[in-house]
C-alpha cells in the first residue's frame, strides 16, 4: 500500500473510531429461545433509559409484547399479527385486542414450532385504533405488527417493556397530513399523561393535553391536528406518564408537501447518547432528513459521522448544536462533500456524559420519487447500546428487492455475516448468503432471493452490526417501508 492509501487508512479507522467514542444508554429487552444467542465476547452494556424493541438470549419460559396499534375502523386497511416461533416445539400464546371505550376480546392460539403464525390484528374490535397484548408461554416467540393501507405497508416490531416516556423526533401534518398519537394501557389501572409538541416555533404545552387519563386495559388516540398543531411541518411529541406505565405508537399518513405514505411506528423509550442508521442515501430521487429532538432543558453537543460504502471516501465530522427543547433538521442533500451512492451514519453526543448523561432522539425521514410517484418511510435509529452481532426479523423479508437488506458494520475491523432463516430443518443458511464479508465501518446492500419464503429472518456477524430491512410497499407503490430488525443482545444483570 503506497502512502496515500496508508494515509487514507488511517482516516477510515480514524472515522470509525470517533463514531464510536460514546456509548448510548439502553435498549429495551426481551426474551428468545437460547438457540438464537450470543457469545460473551459478544455482550453489551445496557442501563438506565430505553430506547428500541431488541431480544435477549437468554432462555424463558414466557414472554409478554406489546404491539403499538392499527387502524380499527377502517374499510380499506387490513393488518396482521405475525408471531414467530424459532423452537423446536409448538408454544401456545394469549391475544388481547384493546379500542377506545369498547370490551377487549382475546383469543387463544398455538404457534407451531420452526415456523410463524399470522393473526389479524383487530380481532373483531371497531374501534379508531386496536393495540394488542400477545402472552406468549414459551421461550422462542416473537412478534411483529403489520398494516397494509392504501398509502403503503407499514411493519412495525412489538416491545416486551412499557415505559412511562415516550418520544418521537419527526412528525408532520402539513398539506392536511394525518398523524395520531397512539397510547395503549395494557394494565388494570389507569394511568395519567402528559403530552408536549414541539413545532419549528416553539414548544408547546396544551392544557387540554395535561393530565390525560388513559383507562385500564384501553387505547386512546390524539390527533395532533386537532389539538392546535395543523399543517405543521415539524412536529416533535413527547408522552410522559405521571402514574403508570404505558405503550405509545404513532400513525402518520402523508398527503402532500414532498411527502406521501403511511407508516406507524413505535415511539423511542427515552433519549440516548448514540444513535446508528445503516441505510442513508444521496441517490438521484430521494430525499433524506436527520430530524434530532432535544427532550431537555441543556443545549447538547452532536458529532455527526457519515460512513460511505466506499472506503477509500473519508468525510469530515459534522459537529452541529442541538437547543434544549428544540428540533434541528439535518438535509444530507445540502452537504457538499457526502457523495452519491449510500452510507451508514452516526450522532452522538459530544458533551461530558460523566456531568450529564441526558441524550437527543433521532429519526430519519427518506422520501423516493419515482416519476410523479413518491413514497416516504420513517426510521427510529439504533442505540449504541443495542448493536449486537444476531439480528432477528420475525416478520422477514421482501423477497426479489435488490436491497432487502442493508448492513451496517460499526466497527474498525472486517466483520463476516451469515443470513438464515427459520423452516423445518431449524436455522438454514439462505442460499448465497452464507458468508458475507463487510470492510471496516462499511456496509452492505443485500439482494433477496425471488423465491425466498416469508418466515423469520436470522442475521448473525463476528462483529456488531446494524441491520435494516427495506421492505416493498405494497401493490405498484414505489419507495421502501423501513423497518429494523430486533437486536439479540445479553441479559442485562441490574
Amino acid at each position: 500500500m503506497n502512502d496515500l492509501g496508508i494515509a487514507r487508512e488511517h482516516m477510515r479507522v480514524r472515522q470509525i473510531v470517533v463514531a464510536l467514542a460514546t456509548v448510548a444508554l439502553a435498549a429495551t429487552l426481551v426474551i428468545i429461545d437460547s438457540r438464537i444467542s450470543t457469545s460473551p465476547a459478544e455482550s453489551v452494556v445496557a442501563s438506565g433509559r430505553v430506547a428500541i424493541p431488541s431480544l435477549t438470549s437468554t432462555e424463558s419460559v414466557a414472554s409478554t409484547w406489546f404491539c403499538p396499534g392499527v387502524p380499527g375502523n377502517d374499510g380499506t386497511i387490513s393488518s396482521s399479527l405475525v408471531l414467530a416461533n424459532s423452537g423446536a416445539q409448538d408454544i401456545s400464546a394469549t391475544v388481547t385486542h384493546l379500542g377506545t371505550a369498547v370490551e377487549s376480546a382475546t383469543q387463544s392460539v398455538v404457534i407451531p414450532a420452526l415456523a410463524s403464525l399470522e393473526v389479524e390484528a383487530t380481532g373483531g374490535v371497531v374501534s379508531p385504533f386496536v393495540a394488542t397484548i400477545v402472552e406468549i408461554l414459551g421461550a422462542s416467540g416473537s412478534v411483529e405488527q403489520v398494516i397494509n393501507h392504501p398509502a403503503g405497508r407499514s411493519v412495525v416490531t412489538c416491545t416486551t417493556n412499557t415505559a412511562d416516556e415516550w418520544y418521537f423526533a419527526d412528525g408532520f401534518t402539513a398539506a392536511d397530513s394525518l398523524e395520531n398519537i397512539v397510547i395503549s394501557n395494557p394494565f388494570s389501572d389507569a394511568s395519567v399523561v402528559n403530552i408536549t409538541f414541539t413545532t419549528k416555533d416553539s414548544m408547546r404545552e396544551p392544557g387540554n393535553l395535561q393530565g390525560l387519563v388513559v383507562a385500564p386495559r384501553s387505547v386512546l388516540s390524539i390527533s395532533l391536528a386537532e389539538q392546535g398543531a395543523r399543517n405543521e411541518p415539524v412536529l416533535a411529541v413527547s408522552v410522559r406518564a405521571k402514574s403508570g406505565n404505558v405503550v405509545v405508537g404513532r400513525s402518520q399518513h402523508y398527503l402532500g408537501q414532498g411527502r406521501l405514505g403511511y407508516v406507524m411506528n413505535l415511539g423511542s423509550m427515552g433519549d440516548a447518547t448514540e444513535w446508528w442508521f445503516a441505510d442513508g442515501e444521496r441517490i438521484e430521487g430521494s430525499t433524506e432528513q436527520l430530524v434530532i429532538y432535544n427532550p431537555w432543558d441543556v443545549d447538547r453537543q452532536l458529532n455527526v459521522v457519515f460512513l460511505p460504502s466506499d472506503p477509500a471516501v473519508v468525510i469530515d465530522p459534522l459537529v452541529i448544536t442541538a437547543p434544549a427543547g428544540r428540533v434541528t433538521l439535518i438535509d444530507t442533500a445540502q452537504l457538499p462533500n457526502l457523495p452519491a451512492g449510500r452510507y451508514g451514519i452516526n450522532v452522538s453526543v459530544l458533551d461530558d456524559l460523566s456531568r450529564d448523561d441526558r441524550g437527543v432522539v433521532v429519526e430519519q425521514v427518506i422520501t423516493r420519487r419515482v416519476g410523479d410517484k413518491v413514497g416516504t418511510s420513517v426510521v427510529l435509529g439504533t442505540p449504541g447500546a443495542a448493536l449486537s452481532t444476531v439480528w432477528v426479523a420475525p416478520a422477514g423479508v421482501t423477497p426479489g428487492l435488490e436491497d432487502g437488506l442493508v448492513v451496517l458494520n460499526t466497527t474498525p475491523s472486517e466483520a463476516s455475516l451469515v443470513i438464515e432463516q427459520v423452516g423445518p430443518a431449524g436455522l438454514v443458511p439462505i442460499t448465497g448468503l452464507e458468508s458475507i464479508v463487510i470492510g471496516a465501518g462499511s456496509l452492505a446492500v443485500i439482494a433477496i432471493p425471488p423465491s425466498l419464503s416469508s418466515a423469520q429472518v436470522v442475521v448473525r456477524a463476528d462483529q456488531p452490526i446494524v441491520v435494516q430491512r427495506m421492505l416493498s410497499r405494497g401493490g405498484e407503490l414505489v419507495g421502501r417501508t423501513t423497518a429494523l430488525a430486533m437486536p439479540v443482545l445479553p441479559m442485562v444483570t441490574p
